[in-house]
């Protein structure tokens, strides 16, 4: 491969937009490689918002974990302003799952653990986050900015507070109001 370069190199005229040399080219880039590993060695749990109604939940566990747990079912718990509200049982390995809970400007998060003797043991604590909001707000005004002359403008926003309704039915804005807050 090196050889082809050399030739292709060799053909060129060196017009004024090359700024590289040959030998610079060619030369072998001796930092050191890094390679991504098969799989994380930590204990870890993560919970994640994608609106607030739906949660996505991954975790990873140390090989010698897994098998002080590999006779164990493992349970995730799902829990709004540190009352639990769902439990999901999942694989001793390694995974990721998604929990549907409407929770908009709640606190949430998660615990990965198991049950011995009627009592929950817990392995490991997600973050804790508020879930974001659930609320459609339009603004009474829109503000511009021009970048070019270094101006704004504030003008009054094409959208009212009514407009859901003449968007949509008034029976299918009732059904989106009256939204169980679980699934």
């Amino acid at each position: 491969m090196s050889e082809l370069i050399k030739l292709s190199l060799q053909e060129d005229n060196f017009s004024s937009h090359i700024i590289h040399t040959k030998d610079e080219i060619l030369k072998e880039d001796k930092r050191d490689e890094y390679t991504i590993p098969d799989r994380f060695d930590v204990n870890k749990i993560v919970l994640l918002a994608v609106n607030p109604s739906k949660f996505y939940i991954y975790w990873f566990l140390k090989e010698e974990l897994k098998t002080q747990l590999k006779d164990k079912n493992l349970k995730i718990k799902l829990f709004v302003e540190k009352k639990e509200v769902m439990e999901v049982s999942v694989s001793n390995c390694d995974g990721e799952i998604y929990l549907y809970y409407h929770a908009p400007f709640k606190e949430v998060f998660c615990v990965l653990g198991y049950m011995e003797n009627n009592q929950f043991i817990e392995i490991l604590k997600s973050n804790k986050f508020i879930a974001p909001s659930d609320i459609i707000h339009y603004e009474p005004e829109e503000k511009w900015y021009n970048k070019k002359e270094n101006s704004s403008l504030i003008k009054e926003s094409p959208l009212k507070e009514d407009s859901l309704l003449q968007l949509h039915k008034a029976e299918e804005v009732k059904e989106l109001i009256n939204l169980p807050t679980s699934y």
